[in-house]
């Protein structure tokens, strides 16, 4: 029930105190504590306390209250004066006696009113205060009374401190006086110049620049005065995006202007055409007011109108992006059909629904696929072809029916001759040209367009000397180089016969000629190679042949036998000798042959050899093969026997061990050039390989042999560091032994008398092989040094001869030294081969002797007298507890243990007992 009947609401009215002198309209029926008003605040809209000590104490209730809530109305009912003095200072509403109910009562709603109307002020103000958009109030002066705080984000002013300025200060200066013009006719005669629901303008931000923005105005009124309320929006991202699409539609219309293909636009809905551009008139060979009022399908064949009216039918439906390329065309107004592919896209403009066109003319393009689908077929015969000359014919032939150029042809290199000869030419080229002509290496154009590698065209009118002395008159040629192969050759007789389409169908023509006839040539390598290897694997089954026969052969002479017995019995060679190697013979002497021997002694018998092949072969160690024996000066004196026995070619290999040769392998064929890189390679191997069999040979025999020849040789000078150093020192050399590195390496182990150590050791390694010396050990009156050596040697020589070094020394007058040889050795030969290393070299003596071998019982009894009894103790102790197995049984200490000496003691003694029983197994 409300207090009056013009009060619409009963008031939340809470009372604390004595419930017994107040009693109002919307107040509790029972009074309530003072923690219970405290927590039921929230939900009252005014408090009525009795204040009565000390049950309840008013003044403490008020200040609980204004520390909440600083408007919440607040009576104190109270008579004490004193009280009422704390109170009002308290800020409380008002303060009555108990008696006064109808004050009261007249109190509360006034305060209930207007804390209810600041209540809703308050909730009305945070609404404004969070709306993004400018709110403003002014008067009919134009004076603010309220701006919100959006005010402040769109324009920049603070909402407090424009309130009382005039709004003037953010209209634009240009726009002031319409401003003040149309807000004085409104408060004149309320006429509103604008539309108040809505209109744009611009307002001018606190920092200078404009704004624009959207204006809706109310009017109201307040206190009977009347007020104008706007809000204002900034619609800057609007205007920025209405601009960009301004731009952007006026960049389309250029673009749709200057674009190279032609663009239609036709109504969706009635299919007729409403615009075009300038390409579009170029297509149709329209203007474009001609264009415009046409139906779409009406620029298309007539007979095909249904299914292009079907297709934008289609397009106007479905929308989107369509691209359409199946055998479409356009009709000019000549009647001409154009291919083209059409690209659509249905859109809005100007509010209507259009279809937008391009129509790309295609012509060019399916030109192209043409010439490509020919290029395709011709290229599919181009590597199909099998030779050179099929491929130059194709080629062409397909530039002829599809250029038809009145010349064409190609030219292809002769390597030998330096020349560009003609292969293919068209029938026209023949019919125009009394003799086809050939190319010189540097002369003309052509040949130079062909050294560049880079096609040319030239005109004949310009550029004298091009390609042909010919009848008729060349207008241009086109020069195409097939790389190392030659040139396509093309010429018109009008400059407008080569455009650029028939030159790009000639290069890829070429290009595709080029690889075609890159394919032949490494068919035609490969050809080449399988024969050669059919030939080789002949020669590779001879190889083995031979090879299977050395290692049965017992003697030098069956290894020579053999080898040329086969090689004569082999397809590809007519015979086969073998001559000895003798270095001061003056003739060639042969010590095996199969095949012709009337040739043989033919060539042994001729006068002059010291420079035929074999004794090239002999002296320098390498294979020496004569293509052409006819026309070889090398061969001159064999030349009639050579022509007599039929043969075109030879081959003389060495046949080498090592350093050692031992004679020279002739093999002769009846046709030229039958020794190639990879024959003379396999006879190369296979003279290394008789040089391996007859020095082990060799080798075999001085160890089986009981006999043996000692030459005694006697050195006067000679460039060798064993000779030249002692002569150049004034000492002796003596030779104690030789051995040799798997890497092929001397080591000579050399006594020095009459110098110093290192004297001798810095001369030594100065000579000439000498990779590396190494000082053994020194007395007062000799050194024993070791010699690294790589030079030519002695020992090796002899070694692959099958002999052996007995004692070598050398002093400051001579070197002088033993050799022992088996006794069927080539004497001759050995003592030959030291002479190639030292020329001055003499045989002083020669003879027969044994060779003894001694028993195993002799050479323990040897063994046994050379050694005390606390070696042989030692040894025999050390053998038999382990200590020269790996890893070791038993180690030193536990031998000398066992013997009860220390352990230097016990391995001085084995050191002995292990020299003695070395010395006796080499030195014997």
């Amino acid at each position: 029930m409300p207090l009056h009947e013009e009060y619409s609401e009963t008031p939340r009215i809470l009372h604390v105190g004595d419930t017994s002198g107040v009693s109002l309209p919307g107040m509790s029926a029972e009074a309530a504590s003072v923690e219970r008003a405290l927590d039921a605040l929230e939900a009252t809209e005014c408090i009525v306390c009795e204040h009565g000590l000390p049950e309840c104490d008013a003044l403490a209730v008020l200040s609980e209250v204004r520390e909440r809530d600083s408007s919440l109305p607040f009576f104190v009912v109270t008579e004490d004066d004193e009280t009422i003095a704390e109170a009002f200072a308290m800020d409380v509403t008002d303060c009555i006696g108990p008696e006064d109910r109808t004050v009261l009562s007249h109190k509360i709603e006034r305060a209930v009113t207007g804390y209810r109307n600041e209540q809703a002020l308050s909730r009305a103000k945070a609404v404004l205060e969070g709306v993004p958009d400018a709110i403003v109030t002014i008067d009919t002066e134009g004076t603010v009374r309220y701006a919100n705080d959006g005010f402040e984000r769109v324009l920049g002013y603070d909402s407090t401190g424009i309130a009382g300025e005039p709004l003037k200060r953010v209209i634009p200066e240009r726009l002031e006086s319409l401003y003040e013009a149309a807000l004085r006719r409104y408060s004149e005669t309320d006429e509103r110049s604008l539309d108040w629901e809505y209109f744009e303008t611009r307002a001018r931000h606190s920092d200078g620049h404009e704004v624009p923005v959207t204006l809706s105005l109310r009017n109201a009124t307040d206190g009977g005065e009347e007020l104008i309320t706007g809000i204002i929006r900034d619609i800057s991202e609007r205007k920025t995006v209405e601009t960009e699409l301004e731009a952007s539609r006026e960049r389309y219309r250029k673009l749709v202007a200057a674009s190279p293909e032609a663009i239609l636009v036709a109504d969706a809905e009635t299919g007729k055409l409403i615009d075009a551009n300038v390409a579009a008139e170029e297509l149709l060979d329209r203007s474009r007011s001609e264009i415009r009022g046409m139906y779409q399908w009406e620029i298309h064949p007539r007979e095909r109108q249904t299914y292009y009216r079907q297709l934008f039918e289609r397009h106007a439906k479905e929308g989107g992006i369509s691209r359409s390329t199946d055998d479409l065309s356009v009709v000019r107004s000549d009647g001409e059909e154009v291919p083209v592919e059409i690209s659509t896209n249905r859109t809005r403009l100007d509010g209507r629904l259009v279809i937008h066109g391009i129509f790309k003319d295609v012509s060019e393009r399916k030109a192209r696929d043409r010439t490509l689908a020919y290029l395709r077929s011709a290229t599919r015969e181009l590597m199909t072809a099998e030779t050179k000359a099929d491929i130059c014919k194709i080629a062409v032939e397909a530039a002829g029916e599809e250029l038809d150029l009145p010349l064409s042809g190609i030219y292809l290199a002769n390597d030998e001759e330096d020349v560009l000869r003609p292969v293919a030419v068209t029938e026209t080229t023949e019919r125009l040209l009394d003799e086809l002509p050939r190319f010189e290496a540097g002369e003309g154009l052509t040949w130079s367009a062909f050294e560049s590698g880079e096609a040319t065209t030239f005109d004949d009118a310009k550029d004298a000397r091009t390609t042909y002395d010919r009848p008729v008159s060349v207008e241009q040629e086109m020069v195409i180089p097939l790389g190392d192969h030659g040139i396509f050759l093309l010429g018109s007789l009008s400059a407008a016969e080569l455009d650029e389409y028939v030159r790009d169908f000639a290069e890829i023509l070429a290009t595709n000629v080029r690889s075609a006839l890159d394919r032949a040539t490494r068919e035609e390598t490969l050809s080449t190679q399988r024969a050669e290897l059919v030939e080789l694997n002949r020669i590779n089954e001879v190889i083995r042949e031979v090879d299977q026969a050395l290692v049965q052969a017992t003697s030098r002479e069956e290894i020579e036998e053999t080898v040329v017995n086969r090689l004569a019995a082999a397809g590809p060679y007519e015979f086969a000798w073998v001559s000895e190697s003798e270095v001061s013979a003056e003739t060639v002497r042969t010590v095996a042959n199969a095949g012709d021997t009337t040739y043989m002694e033919a060539v042994e018998t001729a006068a002059d050899t010291c420079n035929c092949p074999v004794e090239q072969a002999q002296t320098s160690g390498r294979a020496v093969v004569v293509e052409d024996v006819k026309i070889d000066p090398d061969f001159e004196a064999w030349g009639e026997a050579t022509l007599d026995g039929g043969v075109q070619s030879m081959a003389a290999i060495p046949i080498r061990y090592d350093e050692t040769c031992y004679g020279v392998l002739a093999v002769h064929a009846n046709r030229g050039g039958a020794f190639d890189d990879r024959e003379r390679d396999v006879l190369v191997e296979l003279g290394e390989t008789m040089g391996m069999a007859i020095a082990a040979m060799e080798s075999r025999k001085a160890l089986a042999s009981d006999c043996v020849v000692e030459v005694e040789m006697e050195i006067s000078d000679a460039d060798h560091y064993f000779v030249r150093v002692p002569q150049e020192l004034g000492c002796t050399f003596t030779l104690h032994g030789t051995t040799m590195s798997p890497t092929g390496e001397i080591h000579c182990f050399i006594t020095a008398t009459g110098v110093p150590s290192d004297v001798v050791l810095e001369r030594t390694a100065k000579a000439d092989g000498i990779t590396d010396t190494r000082l053994i050990r020194e007395s007062d009156h000799e050194c024993v040094f070791e010699v690294t050596y790589e030079g030519p040697s002695f020992v090796k020589t002899l070694v692959d001869r099958g002999g052996a070094i007995g004692y070598v020394e050398a002093n400051e007058e001579r070197a002088r030294g033993t050799v022992e040889l088996p006794a069927d050795a080539n004497i001759r030969g050995a003592v030959e081969a030291v002479k190639s290393i030292a020329p001055k070299g003499r045989v002083v003596a020669q003879r027969e002797r044994e060779k003894p071998e001694p028993t195993a019982t002799e050479f323990r009894m040897q063994l046994s007298e050379s050694l005390t009894d606390r070696q042989r103790t030692a040894m025999e102790t050390a053998y038999l507890a382990g200590f020269f197995e790996w890893p070791r049984d038993s180690t030193g200490e536990e031998v000398a243990e066992l013997l009860d000496v220390s352990a230097p003691t016990f391995h001085q003694h084995l050191r002995h007992a292990e020299a003695k029983l070395l010395k006796t197994f080499f030195d014997r």
